[in-house]
């Protein structure tokens, strides 16, 4: 195995929407309050009509229509949000945005905006690593990630992996 990796990182809009839904909705489970409020609104207005009163069909509707249409507005927001930020970014066509060095001592990201500085952090101060089908994803923070698509690396996607794994530990989990 060897000791340093370079992945001169060229981002697409589809590789980074399939990180956003990750982030967002497996690893920091933001689709669980949405869904529980949805539940309860339609709960209470199944309730309201088993009342049988003369307004209980009104505050039914009134509580399915809260229930439901503010969870679609969440979810809309979150999409639309995705891809304002892939318009922002200029993801589309793909483009190159970072260089990633792994080595001894920890990552090491060169941006290709010259308005941020380079970012080296250490092996043990990595969060973690998760690896889907198609990328690596390499958080530093627990709210910064890295996106290593495969295919951009000197080497075989299952040789950095086995690399970043060897450094983190059961901090990388795979998908």
């Amino acid at each position: 195995m060897r000791t340093e990796y370079t992945i001169p990182v060229r981002l697409d809009a589809k590789t980074f929407r399939r990180f956003g839904n990750f982030d967002m909705l497996r690893l920091r489970k933001k689709w669980v309050r949405p869904v529980l409020f949805a539940v309860i609104l339609v709960a209470f207005a199944f309730l309201a009509l088993l009342t049988r009163k003369e307004q209980s069909g009104m505050i039914a509707a009134v509580l399915l229509v809260v229930g439901l249409g503010l969870p679609l507005v969440y979810f809309g927001s979150f999409l639309s949000q995705m891809n304002m930020q892939v318009d922002k970014y200029h993801l589309d066509p793909p483009r190159r945005v970072y260089t990633v060095k792994l080595n001894f001592d920890g990552v090491h990201v060169t941006n290709n905006q010259q308005s941020e500085s380079q970012v080296d952090v250490s092996w043990k101060d990595v969060q973690a690593a998760f690896r889907d089908r198609k990328c690596i994803y390499l958080y530093i923070t627990p709210v910064r990630a890295f996106l290593l698509p495969d295919g951009q690396a000197d080497c075989e996607p299952e040789e950095l992996w086995a690399y970043i794994e060897k450094h983190i530990g059961s901090k990388a989990r795979r998908l």
